[in-house]
């Protein structure tokens, strides 16, 4: 009698430990759901999501082209002093320009000098371009005080290489020179430049 006793009470300790043992069994081909841990986490702590796109920049700023007509000093009329002869000569060409305004490519591109060996830029070499601003048709040229010297051919030659390279865009009415942000009595000291030029210049 105590055998049986003894036989059944094993029994029942194995049937106990077999179904605490089989609950939730975890084996090791078993999937786990991971759709939850799909993110993620960057350097700060923050989920990202995969499927987030990086934006590119592309490092070539956009840039335009259009065909301008330059006006420069002619070499002839510098040398010969000859009154019968222009001034200064048109010049076709044609710029890229993008990062700054198609006026300041113009006084840029007139500084540069030209690509006919008859015509000079009577721009000086001394002299620094700030800016070119348009506004109601006006074009504010600004230049550097410091630079900025030149005799009385220089300083007519460089004003109408300026004002006549200008007038020949449709988006400007007038030129006022600036030096340092500010209206002066002349560029060079031979010129009035305290009003604003609106007619081409000889």
């Amino acid at each position: 009698m105590k055998k049986l006793l003894a036989i059944f009470l094993i029994l029942i300790m194995v049937f106990s430990l077999v179904a605490c043992t089989s609950e939730n069994p975890k084996k090791d081909g078993d999937i786990v759901d991971q759709d939850k841990d799909s993110d993620i986490v960057n350097e700060d702590g923050e989920d990202t999501d995969e499927e987030d796109k990086v934006d590119i920049v592309d490092p070539t700023p956009k840039t335009d082209e259009e065909e301008i007509i330059l006006y420069f000093s002619n070499k002839e009329y510098i040398e010969t002093g000859n009154e019968n002869l222009d001034k200064i000569l048109p010049e076709k060409r044609t710029i890229e320009y993008g990062d700054i305004s198609l006026e300041e490519a113009v006084v840029r591109e007139l500084m540069k000098g030209p690509e006919s060996d008859k015509l000079s830029t009577s721009i000086p070499s001394t002299v620094k371009l700030l800016g070119v601003e348009v506004s109601n048709g006006m074009a504010f040229v600004n230049f550097s005080q410091e630079g900025l010297f030149g005799g009385s051919l220089q300083e007519d030659l460089t004003i109408s290489q300026i004002v006549n390279s200008l007038l020949e865009l449709d988006s400007v009415d007038k030129v006022q020179f600036l030096v340092d942000g500010e209206k002066t009595e002349s560029l060079m000291g031979h010129f009035d430049t305290t009003e604003p030029f609106d007619s081409m210049q000889d």
